[in-house]
């Protein structure tokens, strides 16, 4: 089922009582592939047990004891996004066949990344740093705040934003602000052409939005959200009904 992913990158060395393991296997799985995994790697046939296998033999331990993880390399230092919950605080969410649209808000055009996989899938990402991502929430909060809304409609849109992003900022809080966040929603357009990818501008989309709230031009800001909307509920639509003609 396509899906997309927020995911939490923290600097190894803000690690605790799995830091020395994370060494370890972050140093192993660079000298087994060459390099740092990735948000999107993929196993193709025995590769993972093999790779397993190797694991357990190098830091002597069984199969069942096996912590993993993706990290990406900046400034020459691993930052980590483990598959288990540390604390019970987890560092990725999940959400199968579409997205949560106040992920768009936390993020800005440059900082967006179209590629493909090393499997030939079409991929997006949008990657940032938790204090930036903090900081663009606080801003859209005064922005909203500062903001006469008459608009029923639309301010019933801001209240639920608002609240989503609350429920984000919290979750923000518990890991260090040094720490990288990524959302990756290519799965989700793996129907549309690889062409299209570079068209997908929601995030551009709420940047205009906000734009248009500073202005005061709420019947331009409520028809583009409801644009936004749209085009997401299409897009899940279409999903949808590719997974039905899939099961048949």
């Amino acid at each position: 089922m396509p899906s997309c992913c927020l995911q939490i990158y923290q600097r190894l060395s803000h690690f605790k009582d799995d830091k020395d393991y994370w060494v370890e296997y972050t140093d192993f799985y660079e000298r087994f592939w060459g390099g740092p995994t990735s948000p999107y790697g993929l196993w193709f046939g025995n590769e993972y047990g093999t790779f397993q296998n190797a694991l357990c033999e190098q830091l002597g331990i069984k199969e069942n004891q096996i912590k993993e993880c993706l990290f990406i390399k900046e400034d020459n230092e691993n930052f980590i996004c483990p598959d288990n919950k540390l604390d019970n605080t987890p560092f990725s969410f999940l959400v199968d066949n579409l997205i949560p649209i106040h992920w768009f808000f936390v993020f800005n055009e440059s900082q967006k990344k179209v590629f493909k996989t090393h499997w030939g899938f079409g991929a997006i990402h949008y990657k940032s740093s938790i204090a930036d991502v903090k900081e663009t929430i606080n801003n859209f909060n005064s922005t909203v705040e500062e903001t006469l809304v008459e608009d029923l409609e639309l301010k019933k849109y801001l209240d639920v934003i608002q609240e989503d992003l609350q429920d984000l900022n919290k979750w923000l809080h518990k890991f260090p602000s040094d720490s990288f966040i990524i959302l990756n929603y290519g799965d989700l357009l793996a129907s549309f052409p690889m062409t299209s990818l570079d068209k997908e501008d929601s995030v551009k989309i709420v940047s205009d939005f906000k734009l248009m709230l500073t202005k005061s031009e709420f019947k331009n800001a409520k028809d583009l959200f409801k644009f936004l909307l749209e085009r997401w509920t299409n897009i899940e639509f279409a999903n949808q009904k590719d997974l039905s003609k899939s099961s048949n």
